[in-house]
């Protein structure tokens, strides 16, 4: 069994080593993903959201030295970017990353965080075009890795359905329980296959997410 990985202490220890690094350029560290949701399981990867003044090329090698030495830091991934960038970075794109995140250090307000129900649609369209065409794909010309597509597509429609919820309510929801309460027959389907990836049969689940995909990009905002 693996050792158990006390995520605020591993973060806390990030913050300080990331001050260490960047000073006063360093603007925002958080967490999220399973994790910053208190769903991880086993494994878990350790998704980290990094914000540097100025960000530059060496400052992305000082980050992968300094990830390499932190402890469990093959399970480390996530966003890093500047504040620069994302004040001016595509609202749709930036909604679940934004939202999704549990700020440890500073603060987002360098940009604009008052989304849109219109951002959010957006958001969860672009998904669904997302999910449909590598769904559709691997159907036509690839079915021996279907497994692997509709793996990757159930964990993004989780992120559509937050963020549907948002442009319906104005709530984004905290979590996939949360998310669960107002899910759909199909939805309650993909968040199942989320936590057991061999329950369902890889064609169902492609043929569900197909037509659930198709209907979120055809709903009227």
């Amino acid at each position: 069994m693996k050792e158990e990985i006390n995520i605020d202490a591993w973060v806390g220890e990030l913050v300080s080593k990331l001050q260490g690094a960047f000073g006063e350029r360093l603007k925002l560290v958080g967490l999220q993903g399973s994790r910053a949701r208190g769903e991880a399981r086993e494994g878990s990867d350790i998704d980290a959201v990094v914000i540097v003044e100025g960000l530059n090329a060496d400052d992305l090698a000082a980050y992968r030295e300094l990830i390499a030495k932190m402890p469990h830091g093959d399970l480390a991934c996530g966003f890093i970017s500047s504040p620069e960038l994302l004040a001016v970075w595509p609202r749709h794109d930036i909604f679940n990353l934004v939202e999704d995140t549990r700020v440890l250090f500073g603060a987002f307000d360098f940009m604009d965080t008052g989304f849109t129900a219109q951002n959010a649609l957006l958001s969860a369209k672009v998904g669904a075009s997302e999910i449909y065409h590598a769904v559709s794909h691997e159907l036509v010309f690839n079915e021996s890795s279907l497994q692997a597509i509709v793996d990757a597509c159930v964990k993004s429609a989780f992120f559509v359905m937050r963020a549907l919820r948002f442009a319906r309510t104005g709530e984004y929801p905290p979590s996939r329980a949360a998310t669960r309460q107002l899910a759909s027959e199909d939805e309650w389907v993909f968040l199942d296959a989320y936590d057991d990836p061999q329950a369902f049969e890889p064609r169902e689940l492609a043929e569900r997410l197909l037509a659930w995909s198709q209907n979120v990009m055809l709903a009227e905002g």
